[in-house]
């Protein structure tokens, strides 16, 4: 569905427009010959034009569908009088009644998510200044806090942190969707990765009781990535770990290489696991509400990873089993081997 949707969305306004007009012509073709109610069938052009072309485009083709089909009526039958003019009218009329209204849930649609945009961009600002706020004070009076004090403060910072994690994930999902998202693909450390999102979550790990275990491939140095995107990918599989993992369990992350010149990088929890039917949807946006109410969400964190790796030219999957935990893969490709270093004469 998703490759559906991708190809979709990279057709231009022209491709829809001639095939709204093909697939009238073929229907009016169909009309002419067999006198069938094609009613549904000069909906779909209709449909399909105004949804992917804009209003403009699906009025035109609705009033062309419209007289296409009173041209084969009236070729195609001896009716006379005006009853072949009424029913040209009432098919006009809903044609530019069904274009109308799909335009108008467009706009509605269009509007809700810019509104969303903007309160979601809206709330990143005084977040970003609570965190500054938290982190200082947590500097300045490090050594003068009581243990409950501390706990607090470490408590307030870890939800700060998750709220901008997911703020972010908000933001950049409908970028990454529209492929509109700067993507900038340069070898990058895999260690610095590792360690720089380690250090995003420690905190978060530390007041869970949760150990985090990194196994690095020796043979695995560098990848080809943008580094604030994969890190942010890795922040949220981790931050997703520890949502699940119970206190005093251990979460390893690894990286091995692997065939066709890639490296894979996976995130292991030991928490609940996810159920079977459930595995193949939590990359999906719209299964998370479905999910969520028997349990199975794992937030939009996971679908934001998703888009994420495949722009980077990558893919992602899960392996879970209830009772033993789940593991998050994904993979990137390789990128240069490290040169050994010259021995000194």
């Amino acid at each position: 569905m998703q490759a559906l949707s991708d190809f979709l969305s990279r057709r231009s306004r022209r491709f829809w427009i001639a095939l709204g007009l093909v697939l009238v012509a073929g229907i009016t073709t169909i009309d002419y010959f067999t006198q069938p109610d094609l009613l549904i069938l000069y909906l779909i052009p209709i449909i399909l034009v105004d949804w992917f072309a804009g209003e403009k485009p699906g009025v035109v083709l609705a009033v062309v569908s419209a007289i296409a089909w009173f041209a084969a009526d009236v070729l195609s039958t001896d009716t006379t009088g005006v009853v072949p003019y009424w029913n040209l009218a009432v098919r006009s009329a809903i044609f530019l009644i069904v274009t109308y209204m799909l335009s108008g849930l467009l706009a509605t649609r269009k509007r809700h998510e810019e509104l969303m945009h903007f309160i979601i961009h809206d709330l990143r600002s005084p977040l970003t200044n609570i965190l500054t706020g938290l982190q200082t004070l947590r500097q300045m009076r490090q050594n003068q806090m009581d243990e409950s004090e501390q706990e607090m403060l470490d408590m307030a910072l870890i939800s700060s942190n998750r709220m901008l994690t997911l703020i972010n994930s908000l933001l950049d999902l409908p970028r990454l969707e529209h492929r509109k998202m700067p993507v900038q693909l340069q070898e990058t450390d895999v260690d610095e990765l590792v360690n720089g999102a380690l250090a995003v979550v420690a905190l978060w790990a530390a007041q869970n009781r949760v150990q985090i275990v990194y196994e690095p491939d020796p043979q695995v140095h560098t990848v080809i990535a943008d580094p604030d995107i994969t890190s942010r990918v890795l922040v949220n599989l981790l931050s997703n770990a520890l949502k699940y993992s119970p206190p005093d369990s251990t979460i390893t992350i690894r990286t091995r290489a692997s065939e066709g010149g890639t490296v894979v990088l996976s995130v292991t929890d030991q928490g609940p696991g996810i159920p079977p039917e459930w595995v193949e949807k939590v990359f999906d946006k719209y299964a998370q509400v479905e999910a969520r109410k028997e349990g199975a969400s794992t937030g939009l964190g996971l679908t934001f990873c998703q888009l994420a790796v495949e722009a980077q030219k990558g893919r992602i999957w899960i392996e879970s089993e209830l009772g033993k935990g789940t593991t998050v893969l994904f993979t990137l490709p390789a990128g240069k081997a490290k040169k050994p270093p010259l021995l000194e004469e």
